[in-house]
This record gives C-alpha cells, sequence and structure tokens, in this order.
C-alpha cells in the first residue's frame, strides 16, 4: 500500500465492512434492544473489579498486578475496542505483570461487562469514554512517583490518543497504540448518504446488525484466535444489538483524532498487522500514520509479509513476539522512579 489514498483498496475492504453493515441496518431496523443482552453465561473468567467515576457511575475493570516479590517498573492503562472489553487484555495483563508491570483496564461504557444493561450497545458519549481513561489513570496512579503508559487497541487507541492529548496535569509518560484508524479516508460523497440512510433505517436506537452479520465482519478484522469458543462468546456481548448511534460515535471519535498526533510528544509505538483492515479505512500506509506524530520518539510496527490481522494481543501467529516486543518497547521508556 502506497502513503496515498487507493480507491480500489477503499473499494474493495468496504465490500466486506461497511456495506453488510450499512445492508444490516436496513434488514433489522425494526428490531428494538432486547433483554437477552444482558443475560446468559459468563463472558470470561478473569477477575472483575468496579471503580468508581466522577459521576458516580461503577465502571467494570480488570487487573493484573506483579508478584510481591518482583519490583514495580511501572503502570500500564489498557484500553479495549469495539464491542470488546477489560478482560480482553488478560494475556498482555498476564505477561507484562509478570515481569514488573501494573496493568490496568477499564471497560468503556455501553460495552464489555457493563452493568447498565439499556445502555450496552447503544452508547454514544466518546467523550466520556475520554474522560474515563483519565480519571482511572489519576486514581490508579494515586500520588506514586511510578510512570504511566496508555494502551489502547482499535477504538481503545483512539480514546486513549484523545485521553493523552486532553490529560489535565500528569498525562501518561508513553503511549500504545494498537491498530487505530484515526484518520478515516471513506469519501463524503459515500459517508454522507450512508450515514443518513442508516439514521432513517435504525432511527438512532433500534438494532442495527445482527450476529451472523457482525461475525462476518469480525472475521475480515480478526482471524488466528487461539481460542474460537472465547471469541465466539465474546462476539454476543452486544452484536444481538448495536444502535447506529453507537457506531456513529465511534466513527465520530476517530473523526475528531485527525489533528491529534500533531498534539502527542511522549513516545509513541504504533502498530499494525499485515492484514489489517482498518489500515483501508485510514487509506494511508503505516508509515505515513506513524509520521503524523510530532514526538522525537516513535516507533512503527508493521510486517505486510505476516499474516497477522486486527487483535495482535490474542493473534496466535504473532501474539508471543508482539508481547516481548512491547515488554522491551516499555522497558526502555518506563523505568521504575519519578516521571520527569
Amino acid at each position: 500500500m502506497n502513503g496515498s489514498f487507493t480507491f480500489a483498496g477503499w473499494l474493495r475492504r468496504a465490500g466486506t465492512t461497511l456495506l453488510p453493515l450499512l445492508a444490516a441496518s436496513c434488514l433489522n431496523g425494526g428490531g428494538r434492544f432486547q433483554k437477552e443482552m444482558c443475560e446468559g453465561p459468563p463472558l470470561s473468567d478473569e477477575p472483575l473489579n468496579y471503580w468508581r467515576a466522577s459521576d458516580g457511575v461503577e465502571v467494570p475493570c480488570c487487573r493484573w498486578l506483579p508478584p510481591r516479590n518482583v519490583k514495580r517498573k511501572g503502570i500500564v492503562i489498557a484500553v479495549p475496542g469495539m464491542d470488546e472489553g477489560s478482560d480482553d487484555w488478560g494475556q498482555l495483563g498476564r505477561h507484562l505483570s509478570a515481569r514488573g508491570y501494573e496493568v490496568y483496564a477499564s471497560d468503556l461504557r455501553g460495552q464489555g461487562r457493563d452493568v447498565n444493561c439499556p445502555e450496552r450497545g447503544d452508547y454514544h458519549r466518546w467523550q466520556r469514554w475520554v474522560e474515563d481513561v483519565n480519571e482511572f489513570a489519576a486514581l490508579v496512579r494515586g500520588k506514586r512517583s511510578l510512570r504511566v503508559a496508555y494502551m489502547g487497541h482499535s477504538l481503545g487507541g483512539i480514546v486513549a490518543l484523545h485521553a493523552a492529548a486532553s490529560a489535565e496535569g500528569r498525562g501518561p509518560d508513553a503511549l500504545v497504540l494498537y491498530a487505530p484508524a484515526f484518520v478515516l479516508a471513506y469519501p463524503p460523497w459515500f459517508a454522507r448518504p450512508a450515514v443518513t440512510l442508516a439514521k432513517v433505517a435504525t432511527l438512532n436506537c433500534c438494532r442495527v446488525t445482527g450476529p451472523a452479520v457482525f461475525k462476518l465482519i469480525g472475521r475480515n478484522l480478526v482471524s488466528n484466535v487461539e481460542d474460537e469458543a472465547a471469541w465466539e462468546r465474546s462476539s454476543d456481548r452486544m452484536r444481538k444489538g448495536m444502535s447506529m448511534r453507537y457506531v456513529l460515535a465511534c466513527l465520530d471519535a476517530g473523526k475528531h483524532a485527525r489533528d491529534l498526533p500533531g498534539q502527542v510528544t511522549v513516545p509513541v509505538l504504533l502498530e499494525y498487522g499485515g492484514s489489517d483492515a482498518t489500515l483501508y479505512m485510514c487509506g494511508r500506509s503505516p508509515r505515513s500514520l506513524c509520521d503524523m506524530f510530532q514526538s522525537p520518539d516513535k516507533e512503527l510496527w508493521w510486517h505486510p509479509d505476516r499474516e497477522a490481522n486486527h487483535d495482535m494481543v490474542n493473534d496466535r501467529l504473532v501474539r508471543r513476539e508482539m508481547l516481548d516486543k512491547t515488554y522491551l518497547w516499555l522497558n526502555d521508556r518506563l523505568p521504575a522512579g519519578a516521571a520527569q
């Protein structure tokens, strides 16, 4: 892929991402959210915790702490992606915590294990996601001198980027972004009619995708997952009902992140899978996306010859390599001691 937008590449990917999503919104426009969205078997074996945000809402979270005899090296605040939960960071959390890092992950409101069932799959205030990340980080860090890294996957990378750019006082000391689509390349002649049609079809509060359609889209983004049963189980978190206003909120967060890389001065690690479909949403090469960051310390991991897809944290082909590289990268930038 070159550094400019290519219509052929966009059209090829749009046929397997946005177009099925739009078609599903028309087919399922009359369906309302169902109670079954908040019922069923546990979604994960990861220990569940809660923290209280400034507006009084209790938000689910997970944490992975180093053994008592291991010196703390730093803190990682992990932000889940679209339709993901804090427990999806279990592989990375266990890997880093065993090596001295405290890893904390908080659910985004309206997804994961959010206890507010009516909002699951229908939350549309992405600015609150950003506020939650900074509040959660401040709560975890407290008055300690440990350095903090924000880490986000996909939509979570966009939210982490917003949080890093808007943090007041002590913000993150490093930023790790896995496959964020912070520059959307869909042309206006397609985007505006698609959004208008979707709004009319779903009335902003109706179900937009059935499980089968979203699993088809998901398979285009996620492959090589080691635990097929876990992936299928997590895919039912809110894909039984997802409002178009939730989808538009996700896209809006990406649109407003376009200029944020120029405001980031902390070390940045940007990572994309070689077969990651989000690159076609960006319409740019990974190198050109990395060059948008003004940080003097920025690094890109992208291997176009590798089969790895969107969710590299759970991709059995490259996960171990990615986790080891992430650990080494953090070790060079988050030494134990006072933040500078």
